[in-house]
């Protein structure tokens, strides 16, 4: 979303509604799904996507939920494929939907040099293709949490009707507390020669707005371009989820024997304080 200027700024609505202003960060944008790719193959964070010797290990535990026999699977939200190539070598057919358009090209280009059984598909997880008789469908890193309530019934609803007889959901989403801790956050700014928002010199102007009754996060970001001025407005939000909420909305799609667990290696190794995993079955 474009502003006019610093005015923009000063003038700003004090606490947005959720959503209000833009669904998401701009991931489908060109230029910014280039900048982030970059983080999400780099090694030295977890900011995006997780080192790969942490996805190794998740890959390894996913592998054994599905008891090691070839399967479907169904990455939501897949970003460059780190996940589903390491599954398909493993023998599993994958498919994998992402919203930014350089993780998807370089998932593809990934796969067609190794000669693997993935396809990928540039969408929205909520409108996309999820197929039918999957074994293993998954939505991980907090992808859940930030969609609007109604959108996450009907994702766990078309990935129901997705699975065959059996079959395994996976969500990875954001802790309670590790939403809430981000709604309450003081409000903070940066100055980058180039960086996610922008490629050029500009300055990030980020705050925080918590929801209690409605257990929402919203993150507002301004970024002013250092050398003409010019002010772009980005702003996404985030649900909390309790444990409770978050039994009922896949029991409601129709899921059962959900089972916590604290990350996606299985137990306490990995663990991320500000992630959870729950799993369930068709």
């Amino acid at each position: 979303m474009s502003c006019k200027g610093l005015l923009d700024i000063v003038r700003r609505v004090r606490s947005p509604e959720p959503w209000s202003e833009g669904e998401k960060i701009p991931w489908d944008e060109p230029g910014f799904s280039e900048r982030m790719l970059r983080h999400h193959l780099s090694q030295e964070h977890d900011l995006a996507s997780r080192r790969f010797e942490v996805v190794d290990r998740h890959v390894e535990w996913m592998h054994g939920v599905l008891g090691g026999r070839p399967s479907r699977i169904l990455d939501l939200a897949c970003g460059p494929g780190l996940y589903t190539s390491r599954l398909a070598r493993l023998g599993h057919s994958c498919r994998g939907v992402d919203f930014g358009p350089a993780s998807i090209g370089y998932a593809r280009e990934r796969a067609r040099e190794e000669g693997l059984r993935v396809e990928y598909a540039l969408g929205d997880i909520r409108t996309a293709n999820y197929g039918e008789d999957n074994d293993l469908v998954m939505l991980i890193y907090g992808e859940l949490n930030v969609f609007r309530r109604e959108d996450v019934r009907r994702v766990l609803g078309r990935a129901y009707d997705s699975l065959g007889e059996g079959g395994v959901f996976i969500a990875e989403p954001s802790r309670y507390e590790a939403v809430r801790r981000e709604g309450t956050g003081p409000a903070t700014w940066y100055s980058s020669e180039g960086g996610l928002f922008s490629p050029g010199p500009h300055l990030c102007l980020m705050e925080n707005f918590w929801d209690p009754d409605a257990g929402i996060a919203t993150a507002r970001y301004y970024v002013v371009d250092a050398e003409t001025g010019g002010v772009a407005l980005h702003a996404s939000s985030s649900v909390a989820y309790r444990r409770e909420e978050l039994e009922l909305l896949l029991r409601g799609a129709g899921f059962r024997d959900v089972v916590f667990h604290e990350s996606l290696s299985g137990g306490t190794r990995d663990l991320d304080e500000n992630l959870e995993v729950v799993a369930a079955r068709k």
